[in-house]
């Protein structure tokens, strides 16, 4: 490929603002060139759209250490007011170091001698200035301003909201409540024409009452939602002309957040507090009942073993929404493994089906389902199925004699907390399985701890009748 020109080069910089973020890394890093990936294009495209006019409210969730604030908070008010200087910014973050941290950084870039060359027309106003205000001749400026500032008298015509909680502290209810009133009834009544005035809030999430959820609720907002491993297969725009799709299980950024560097940031954090951060799929505050980190984890699931169960949790219906799920453990030496975890919205002969057909592909040896409600309806659908000399033995009927979700739960964790339950490491089910499990009990699901709880208390019956002679000679061993 033939160099470009030094002409060619500063045009390229005034049109493209992903080659202009590569220089400003460049620029900010001493020189070292920035590893690129597609979500910073699609970052990049998000913001060319706020900047045209086609967007005036996106939200950009991305992990931390994505180069987030670099783009958004550095990158695009230099990018944008090079074209319009009498642009007015508003930069918002959770401190005022953070804010003011942002703003020198901003401010190296606009003072370099390429950014000059660049944008000839854009200059600064230096007696205006001060350490968190730059102003242009135009009369434009970037302000940074951290939560709870004082924002009276002047407004922007683009309000940049980056990280307006801080992740090292506890996300809680009342922190939500008071950054979210401060949006409300400071900062979003300072735009300087709220038709066409544009917002951009950057963050990694870090509560389901955060800034984030606060502000999608009343007006609709683009959301670019980048998590660090896809749970599910994603279109994500990265140019007017270009898409780039995430798959299911693909890693974000394999350089910058590799599987290790994930699993220990999930060790760190706790599966909460990484699946907010990191997946951008906060859990409800109340949670905790189930301690997720008690959990054994296995990277390969034993061959051996004694025998093989299904938990059956039943819905009444597609339309009750609630899930139906049903779970395939392995009992090895004493201990138990969870094989497999499925839940969906299933009519009543399909979920039937999914069963037998579960059943078969793993050689249960029994299907445990709770004595109640549709759970009663599938166990006598079932026993219907089955020859009679195996359907009693094999279809088992589950009564918990009144205890609650809460307490059948607290009893399957005296389990957990022994070390006898196992869990795998990498599952494409597992971040739905351990967000609801982390918010039981106020989450918003409860249909899976419900086929985890009915598990156990069968794992627990099984251990004190294993010596009964009903069930001897039902091992096997996989070939």
């Amino acid at each position: 490929m033939t160099k470009p020109t030094n002409s060619e080069f500063y045009a390229l910089l005034r049109l493209s603002f992903l080659a202009f973020v590569a220089k400003v890394f460049e620029t900010l890093h001493n020189g070292k060139e920035m590893h690129d990936n597609w979500h910073i294009e699609a970052i990049c495209h998000a913001l060319d759209q706020v900047q045209n006019g086609t967007e005036k409210r996106v939200m950009i969730h991305v992990p931390p250490r994505c180069l987030k604030s670099i783009i958004v908070s550095v990158a695009w008010p230099a990018f944008v007011l090079g074209h319009k200087p009498g642009l007015q910014i508003f930069v918002v973050s959770h401190n005022l170091d953070l804010a003011t941290g942002l703003a020198n950084k901003f401010r190296q870039i606009v003072n370099a001698d390429w950014y000059k060359v660049a944008f000839p027309t854009m200059s600064g106003a230096p007696l205006k200035d001060n350490e968190r205000i730059f102003v242009t001749d135009a009369g434009g400026f970037r302000e940074a301003i951290s939560v709870n500032g004082a924002v009276i008298g002047k407004g922007p015509d683009i309000c940049i909201m980056d990280d307006l909680l801080d992740a090292s502290e506890v996300a809680t209810e009342n922190g939500c409540v008071k950054v979210n009133h401060w949006i409300d009834t400071s900062l979003s009544t300072r735009l300087n024409d709220p038709a066409s005035s544009a917002m951009v809030l950057v963050m990694q999430r870090l509560a389901i009452n955060d800034p984030a959820a606060h502000l999608q609720k009343p007006e609709g907002w683009r959301c670019l939602n980048l998590p660090a491993i896809a749970e599910e297969d994603q279109i994500v725009p990265i140019s007017d002309v270009e898409d780039y799709h995430f798959k299911k299980g693909e890693l974000l950024d394999a350089a910058r957040l590799p599987m290790d560097v994930l699993d220990v940031q999930r060790a760190k954090l706790g599966e909460a507090n990484f699946l907010a951060q990191y997946q951008q799929r906060p859990v409800p505050a109340g949670g905790g009942e189930i301690d997720i980190s008690l959990f054994q984890r296995y990277k390969t699931l034993p061959k051996a073993y004694d025998v093989r169960f299904l938990s059956i949790d039943a819905a009444s219906g597609t339309q009750s929404g609630s899930y139906s799920v049903f779970q395939v453990w392995q009992v090895t030496n004493g201990n138990v493994y969870l094989v497999d975890n499925q839940r969906g919205y299933w009519t009543f002969p399909q979920l039937k089906k999914r069963v037998v057909d579960t059943q078969i592909l793993w050689k249960a040896d029994f299907v445990a389902i709770e004595r109640a409600s549709s759970g009663l309806a599938l166990l006598e659908v079932l026993w219907d199925y089955y020859p009679d000399n195996i359907r009693r033995t094999l279809v088992q009927g589950l009564t918990f004699k009144g205890l609650s979700k809460e307490d059948r739960a607290a009893k399957a964790m005296v389990l957990v907390e022994q070390d006898l339950v196992h869990i795998p490491y990498e599952a494409d089910w597992l971040n739905d399985f351990f967000a609801e499990l982390g918010a039981f009990p106020a989450g918003s699901n409860d249909d899976q701890v419900d086929a985890f709880s009915h598990a156990i208390e069968f794992f627990r019956k099984w251990l004190v009748s294993r010596f009964n002679p009903e069930y001897r000679g039902r091992g096997r061993v996989l070939k």
